[in-house]
């Protein structure tokens, strides 16, 4: 049907309420459209597939093997480690629907939608492969990666949104070739793997759409944040929220946290307590809440975690010495 909007996720166990969320705020802002939802896992236990499922008979649950991503299991990146192996099922997802939809969006687990996506369906993606939107605002960071990569295009994207041509997809053997960079030796340039790679095997094979169908949470400012929402008129289609302190940690208080609370409500997971990011602090963490305590004046805890940050980055600085003398 042409005015049936195909939408795919990808996830294991820890994303899977995230995308049950996310799938929600869709629903929940397009009651009138035909919307199909086509999530794969991996690693996720039964019982838990069927609490997704009670959402919505329109989702469509596809199961990947382990083998499907044992070859990524050497890819790992120390700086990036919010995310996991999950995100390379992406990469089969137009193979495995191929022959099912002509064309879908795939979104990441963190995006919540606020309208109606409708428009989607006037994107004309048939000379493309997909169609994508930019990772950064600012020239200099595009021009960065860019340099980084060795891109003859002069523009950088966003793999967590990404408008897909399956049979185009498919006749430009992309999943393979992406595979190809990432599983190759070479491999040092990736920050962001897949991200990185299908930048590279792509860069003239896209077309760029307006950031409000993915547009970043990074790209706000702490006032904005919490202003952002409340303009109906402006919000985005898609908003992704990138970075690794996701609005889903219970430590991470604010509108956003609101907003995402108030789409798990209508989800199974509504009882579920929200997880604390404490387990998953990095060094620059701690500079970044002794910044946020500082400005709420609760000075006890802005030292706390300013002690905390110094005494981790010397620490880090002392490994990097010592690894580098021996």
């Amino acid at each position: 049907m042409n005015n049936r909007i195909n939408i795919a996720y990808c996830s294991d166990s820890n994303y899977l309420e995230h995308v049950a969320v996310s799938i929600t705020s869709i629903i929940l802002n397009n009651m009138d459209h035909n919307i199909n939802f086509h999530v794969f896992l991996y690693d996720v236990a039964p019982e838990e597939q069927h609490k997704l499922q009670k959402i919505s008979p329109s989702i469509t649950i596809y199961l990947i093997s382990t083998d499907e991503l044992n070859k990524y299991s050497d890819l790992s990146n120390n700086k990036i480690k919010h995310i996991n192996r999950s995100m390379y099922i992406r990469l089969s997802v137009p193979r495995l629907l191929h022959g099912k939809v002509d064309k879908f969006i795939y979104l990441d687990a963190d995006t919540l939608c606020f309208s109606d996506l409708s428009p989607i369906l006037n994107i004309n993606i048939d000379s493309v492969i997909c169609a994508v939107t930019p990772d950064s605002l600012e020239k200099e960071n595009m021009n960065k990666n860019q340099k980084r990569l060795e891109l003859t295009s002069q523009s950088y994207f966003n793999s967590g949104f990404l408008y897909i041509n399956v049979n185009n997809w498919m006749d430009f053997d992309t999943e393979n070739k992406t595979n190809k960079i990432l599983l190759s030796a070479e491999k040092k340039h990736l920050i962001y793997p897949d991200q990185d790679a299908l930048n590279i095997v792509l860069q003239h094979q896209v077309l760029f759409i307006d950031t409000n169908w993915n547009y970043l949470f990074t790209w706000m400012n702490d006032k904005q944040k919490e202003t952002f929402f409340y303009n109906k008129e402006s919000l985005p289609f898609i908003i992704h929220f990138t970075g690794a302190r996701k609005m889903w940690y219970q430590e991470h208080k604010g509108l956003a946290q609101d907003i995402y609370s108030f789409y798990k409500h209508f989800t199974p997971w509504a009882n579920s307590p929200l997880k604390s990011y404490k387990h998953k602090m990095r060094v620059n963490d701690y500079r970044i809440y002794a910044k946020l305590y500082f400005k709420e004046k609760q000075l006890l805890k802005c030292s706390d975690y300013f002690l905390r940050y110094i005494k981790l980055k010397l620490f880090k600085k002392l490994n990097q010495l010592f690894n580098y003398i021996i």
